[in-house]
């Protein structure tokens, strides 16, 4: 059910109502049939686009932080970040973007990154989250393959040159005007800012585009161009043939799911201040964290530009965070970190889990440890907005250790055996789910699209579950051939075609093999042509430059032939299990 009168709404149910009138009509939406649940929710869907509900925000605290970014020393009110965004927002649209365009994000975090994601939603562009630390070749791709109308990139840091590398990209940028580049490779490509302070030639500054254009006014008329069905965000990820695929999220999908999955984190309970680990270009950064927050009032904290433990904690402490959210590889970490440093001043009341699977030992640890109030998992996919599951308040420890959590408000789940039955509760098959969460589509795509996401909005996640007759999920395993290493999805296939360059390789295959502190470790196994030798410093410098440094493997081992099924196919789940035995 849809309620326009959801808008404008801002009082919320006690947890006790929430708890006892969600689960009641939940359990109502069961079948007997077998695992199929619907939680239909307690409250109505809003209507509304995500520029909209983040103006209703700002105008309800205009005078509270909405962003810290510690490293930069920056801080801006909802006030400024609605200004700024407003500003840049027409900035853009006086360019040439029009209503659907797409802004590609490839910078670290920072303010800027919060600027330009805002705006764009505001302006009725579309934000293409970016992986920094993508090589030319994964940023080629991405560029054409969204057909990138501008595209924002960051200072630079020691180990990222944003700037060297696209302008090696892209040759004529050095001598273009300033929102004017005419590129061959790239037609569609016409303005690259920068979204922080340096000043690079051919490159449009942020700070320039929002002075230049403060009395903002036109951004009621774009606004006013944006329905709520139309897309928001896209979110690139990896698939099985190596190439990313661009999920594309609708307003209504990302509006709703901050929402509710705010409410579970509590986000608006008081004045949270949310520290952010996590990239933002990921799901769990941008929509679970920093969305979620801005939706709900809540301040953000970006300890770091890119992923630091010391950071992280130190800003903990510093800007005193009441809540935290990362990938379970980030947690292992902070848990040594702090074993090293002592007693320190940390008082979080919420640590979120998610982004991989988490181990039911992390959780207890964490709650132990870190002496956290309420520690959460959550699961969800790009292709779901985000949160398809996620840990009620009142859960126990137990519950949060053993499954990802209840599944989340106005969403259908189901698990499916491999001819497309619902299988028994408790039986293990494919999750399926269906909602206003799941994605329009992959971007220019429609193959892909039709593969993962049916004619009556059922949605194949590709992982293996199972689900409990009260509406919780628990992860078993993947189905589909995708790595998770610290929370990164690592697609194989284009690691070992990149590997089969290699004069000496006949063939590889790339394995994710279990890692304590990174759930998995990527490991190539390779065959070799006779009288050949190749090492673990050869396959790095093969792979350096060429792909993201997390997606080059780690560890090396040496086959003469591979294990394969009569039919010729390789059976990786046996490279595996050799490996992981040391049988390899």
């Amino acid at each position: 059910m849809l309620s326009k009168n959801m808008f404008n709404k801002t009082g919320l149910l006690s947890k006790a109502l929430r708890k006892s009138c969600g689960m009641r009509l939940a359990r109502q939406m069961r079948t007997e049939n077998g695992s199929y649940f619907h939680n239909p929710g307690t409250e109505p869907l809003t209507v509304a686009t995500l520029g909209d509900v983040i103006a209703e925000t700002a105008h309800k605290y205009p005078g509270r932080v909405a962003v810290r970014s510690v490293h930069e020393d920056l801080t801006i009110t909802y006030e400024e970040l609605l200004n700024q965004a407003d500003s840049l927002g027409c900035a853009l649209r006086a360019q040439g973007f029009q209503k659907g365009d797409r802004l590609g994000l490839w910078t670290h975090n920072c303010i800027g990154w919060v600027v330009g994601c805002v705006g764009a939603a505001r302006a009725g562009l579309i934000s293409v989250l970016v992986n920094p630390v993508y090589e030319k070749a994964e940023l080629r791709f991405c560029i054409n393959k969204t057909k990138l109308k501008g595209l924002m990139i960051g200072d630079t840091l020691n180990n990222r040159d944003y700037y060297g590398m696209l302008s090696t990209l892209i040759p004529e940028l050095r001598t273009s005007k300033e929102g004017f580049l005419k590129s061959k490779d790239f037609p569609n490509l016409t303005s690259v800012i920068n979204g922080g302070k340096e000043k690079f030639s051919g490159v449009c500054s942020i700070g320039t585009l929002i002075s230049n254009h403060k009395n903002n006014a036109d951004i009621t008329k774009y606004g006013s161009e944006i329905t709520p069905e139309d897309g928001s965000l896209i979110l690139l990820t990896s698939g099985t043939t190596g190439e990313p695929k661009a999920g594309l999220d609708s307003h209504i999908g990302v509006v709703n799911n901050v929402y509710f999955s705010g409410i579970r984190n509590s986000f608006n309970e008081g004045h949270p201040v949310v520290c952010i680990q996590v990239p933002l270009f990921h799901a769990l950064g941008a929509i679970v964290t920093l969305l979620s927050s801005l939706r709900h009032g809540a301040t953000v904290v970006l300890a770091s530009p890119t992923y630091n433990i010391a950071a992280n904690v130190d800003a903990l402490c510093a800007e005193k965070c009441s809540i935290i959210t990362g990938t379970p590889t980030m947690y292992l970490d902070m848990l040594q970190y702090v074993k090293r440093k002592g007693e320190l001043p940390i008082n979080l009341r919420v640590a979120l889990a998610a982004g991989a699977p988490c181990s039911p030992q992390l959780i207890r640890q964490i709650n132990a440890q870190l002496k956290v109030e309420s520690v959460k998992a959550l699961y969800g996919l790009s292709e779901t907005t985000a949160c398809v599951f996620q840990s009620l308040p009142e859960d126990s420890v137990e519950v949060v250790a053993e499954t990802v959590g209840y599944t989340t408000d106005h969403c259908e789940v189901k698990v499916i055996d491999d001819k497309g039955n619902i299988v028994p509760f408790g039986t293990a098959g494919e999750l399926m789910v269906r909602g206003y969460n799941t994605m329009i589509g992959y971007w220019d795509d429609p193959v892909k699209t039709k593969q993962t996401l049916r004619d009556d909005g059922w949605l194949h996640t590709g992982d293996k579950f199972t689900l409990s007759e009260a509406g919780y999920g628990k992860i078993v395993g993947r189905l589909k051939d995708i790595i998770i290493r610290g929370g990164e999805n690592i697609a194989p296939k284009e690691i070992e075609d990149l590997i089969n360059t290699h004069p000496d390789v006949i063939d590889s295959q790339v394995i994710g093999v279990s890692d304590e502190r990174l759930g998995e470790e990527l490991c190539a196994v390779v065959r070799l042509h006779e009288g050949t030798a190749f090492t673990i410093q050869e396959l790095t410098n093969h792979c350096k430059g060429k792909l993201a440094r997390y997606k080059i493997p780690r560890m090396l081992k040496i086959m003469d032939d591979f294990p394969k099924t009569v039919s010729g196919k390789i059976q990786k789940f046996k490279i595996k299990e050799l490996v992981e035995s040391g049988k390899v």
